[in-house]
């Protein structure tokens, strides 16, 4: 029985831990941002523009971005991106493009690279929480 709670503690917590990671911890790495930058410019800079300033029409993809999808994972995002860009040809490109594309958009927001790749699967997109804010600026707001 003590074995059994013991394991259940152990499963619990390490279910806790793969949910509190952030794209503060590095969600992706330089050189995925760096693939992402060159398919950025290929299939949405057309629209979002070569600094992802937008334009009067299209929304941009740094600054007021953020705190739009803040509080949900990677995979909302990974996935919005998947099905309905780039436009005219929605969901053509493939899962990698994709996770490489949201690189390049979390580097030109300034969240840290890390020293592992964002994934292609939903299950590990699920498991990083996109936060606005750093870990200690959002204890301070607390």
């Amino acid at each position: 029985m003590m074995r059994k709670i013991i394991l259940g503690v152990g499963f619990l917590l390490a279910a806790q831990g793969a949910q509190a990671r952030s794209v503060w911890d590095g969600a992706y790495t330089e050189d995925q941002a760096a693939r992402g930058a060159t398919s950025y410019q290929q299939n949405c800079g057309r629209c979002h523009g070569a600094n992802l300033s937008g334009t009067f029409e299209i929304p941009p993809l740094v600054g007021r971005f953020v705190p739009y999808w803040s509080g949900t994972t990677l995979d909302v995002l990974v996935e919005y991106i998947s099905q309905a860009m780039p436009l005219g040809r929605p969901g053509s490109l493939s899962p990698a493009v994709n996770a490489d594309i949201t690189a390049f958009i979390l580097k030109s927001n300034g969240f840290p690279a890390g020293t592992k790749e964002l994934g292609t699967s939903a299950s590990d997109q699920k498991a990083i929480t996109f936060d606005s804010m750093p870990p200690k600026k959002r204890a301070k707001a607390r």
